[in-house]
């Protein structure tokens, strides 16, 4: 029986991991590295293990460091959680040899069906339907690339999660993004082999779950549906599918259980399929726990993790299929630090507060436990909300309140996008398909953007006076703290997300006179605490969430966040300690637009470019995004190096005319 488990990966799945096991009775490890030193996960673990690198080669993708800490530790099981090495045969391999129980299928099994190529085989011989695909190296896909019905997808062999995911339209641009999609491989799972099968445009993502023993015993747990995805990455999952009928649904389970037995699988697994032309299409099996397990634990009343846990353990399925029933409907939102508004630009930093509603009933697992760091050398998932109710309709509603009263401040987030979406009718009445975020951007980034200016700027001023009155933190590490803004000031002029805006304000314990646009506002206060204020306006009561960051006040109110920094402080205190300016010549510069690690350099000094030729390519929370030059002209100085990590504003290449 398993006594200790290390525990090979970080967040929120880290966290849950440990949760199961210590419901168990069972010991845990977790491990941290130097980019991340007060992980909340190490922090929950009975015990903490450093795992010495920087880049992800040799942390959580070193199958030797990770086993040799689990020896350390006299960890008798290692759970991979899901990505880095959870889908690796040769380290499932490795943790038999050295008598380590690895927590997912056998070894054989991931070879089989964790390979998106070999299961690709497998499920032909077993009669279930594929995309066309052209399979072999970079030279050997292209050679046949007249064979190809575009638009196709480039697909890591290795991978998950979106990474290595490029869709082609033509054969002129295939060798590119194969370059791209095999680096992106080699870095996330330490495999650069990639395939190319056709893609199908308004599509529908439906997967089933499925458990397997060493007995012979297999059941499915009905389906999920991901059809909401931006950039390949799932934003919203939902347990059932709202697609599928009631024959619809044995059809595709009864499918899944097939390649399941087939394969003789012996863990918790997913088999993904792709609906287009009324027809299901077989992409591919997760050997692993998936990012989006918990709606289907919601509905089934089934802990996945602790399956795994048994199954691995040897231990038979006490479940059966005619006990297994759907109960209810479950939605899963995923908070990601990324700016919508900006196309989704990654955000890194320091989050100085994360708050979740307590009274809502919803289920949330947490990358982070509270301020902290985030770095952007991993995915930038925050945080996974999941509710549960009756009804579809009831989730959604309900989903959407909880994620207007989360607060993340200090780095932008999608929480207010998310919400949007959730009561979006197309989403609402399941008018949607793969693509639907991609192409519906531009309606959906207005609707934001009408939501935010539709609120008075007098609100977010108030919350501004607001955070500014509250009792200091025990922290003092704010400018607001230090300095007591408000003491002896009157007129106030604040920037507020850009805009400047000038008033004046009296106030004492219960109200604030606040003199704006030749307006005087009278604001009753009927209580404020650390980071709330419930306030009275023209008759109307209201409710805002704030708090102070190093330089600036961030206000929230109904789930959209404003940021405001005063400019009478800056008059006479410096907030930000600026680095001295590199000095180089050059006509032009071109600066890091945000955080991340130099993926690829693809321009050398003295080289001519054009507008808008790629200069290179920065990595942030498994995005890759491409850099072009703002001019013609020729390259001066690269002031970085491949495989280094950037900062916003950082100075990048010079160029001269």
């Amino acid at each position: 029986m398993i006594s200790k488990i290390l525990i090979a990966n970080r967040g929120e799945i880290a966290r849950r991991i440990i949760r199961t096991a210590h419901k168990m009775g069972i010991a845990t490890v977790g491990i941290y590295t130097s980019e991340e030193p007060n992980a909340a996960w190490s922090a929950e673990s009975g015990e903490s293990a450093f795992l010495d690198g920087i880049h992800l080669k040799d942390t959580y993708l070193n199958s030797s460091k990770i086993i040799a800490l689990a020896k350390q530790f006299d960890c008798d099981a290692i759970h991979p959680g899901y990505g880095f090495l959870s889908e690796n045969a040769e380290f499932a391999r490795l943790c038999v040899v050295n008598n380590i129980t690895f927590i997912g299928p056998k070894p054989e099994v991931i070879e089989l069906m964790g390979n998106k190529l070999s299961a690709r085989k497998f499920a032909i011989e077993n009669g279930l339907a594929i995309p066309f695909g052209i399979e072999g190296s970079m030279e050997e896909i292209v050679m046949n690339s007249n064979k190809l019905p575009y638009p196709v997808i480039i697909k890591a062999s290795a991978g998950g999660g979106g990474k290595g995911m490029h869709i082609v339209y033509s054969a002129e641009e295939l060798s590119e993004k194969i370059a791209s999609a095999q680096r992106e491989a080699l870095t996330w799972f330490g495999n650069g082999s990639v395939y190319v099968e056709q893609y199908f445009e308004n599509a529908r993502h439906i997967e089933v779950q499925v458990v397997g023993d060493n007995f012979g015993n297999y059941l499915h747990l009905f389906e999920r549906e991901c059809t909401l995805q931006r950039n390949y990455q799932k934003v919203i999952e939902e347990a059932p599918s709202p697609t599928l009928s009631e024959p619809q649904r044995n059809a595709i389970c009864s499918e899944a259980l097939k390649l399941a037995k087939a394969a003789k699988y012996n863990n918790v697994g997913t088999i993904e399929f792709l609906w287009a032309n009324d027809q299901f299409f077989f992409l591919e099996m997760n050997t692993r726990i998936q990012v989006e397990h918990p709606v289907t634990e919601m509905i089934t009343g089934i802990d996945l993790v602790e399956q795994q846990i048994l199954i691995c353990q040897n231990l038979e399925i006490i479940l059966r299929q005619k006990d297994i029933k759907i109960n209810g409907w479950s939605v899963e939102a995923r908070i990601y630090a990324e700016n919508p508004e900006k196309g989704f630009k990654p955000s890194g930093g320091f989050m100085h507060l994360l708050q979740f509603p307590s009274r809502f009933n919803a289920r949330i697992e947490s990358t982070y436990k509270s301020a902290s760091e985030i770095s952007t050398s991993f995915d930038g998932l925050i945080a996974k909300v999941i509710v549960q109710k009756t009804n579809r309709n009831e989730a959604l509603s309900h989903l959407s309140q909880v994620l207007d009263k989360t607060i993340v401040h200090g780095v932008d987030s999608n929480t207010k996008f998310l919400s949007l979406l959730l009561n979006h009718p197309d989403i609402v009445t399941n008018r949607i398909h793969t693509k639907y975020l991609h192409q519906n951007w531009e309606a959906l980034k207005n609707s934001l953007v009408t939501e935010k200016k539709s609120i008075s700027p007098i609100i977010p001023i108030i919350g501004y006076v607001a955070a500014l009155s509250s009792k200091n933190t025990k922290d003092e590490s704010t400018i607001w703290d230090k300095t007591g803004p408000l003491s002896n000031v009157s007129k106030q002029t604040i920037n507020l997300d850009g805009v400047l805006y000038e008033f004046q304000l009296y106030r004492t314990n219960l109200r604030y006179e606040i003199l704006w646009n030749n307006i005087l506002f009278s604001v009753f206060i009927n209580q404020l605490t650390k980071y709330e204020i419930w306030f009275v306006l023209d008759g109307m009561e209201h409710k805002l969430f704030f708090s102070k960051g190093s330089d600036s006040c961030w206000i929230q109110y109904n789930g959209i966040l404003f940021r405001a920094k005063s400019l009478n402080i800056l008059d006479y205190v410096t907030i930000i300690k600026k680095k001295d300016e590199e000095i180089c010549g050059g006509n032009f510069n071109l600066v890091s637009p945000l955080h991340g690690i130099i993926a690829a350099v693809n321009v050398i000094a003295g080289q001519k470019v054009e507008q808008g030729t790629t200069v290179l390519t920065i990595e942030s929370m498994k995005t890759e995004n491409h850099i072009s030059c703002p001019s013609t002209g020729i390259v001066e100085k690269i002031w970085i190096e491949q495989n280094h990590g950037v900062k916003e504003n950082q100075l990048l290449v010079s160029f001269i005319n």
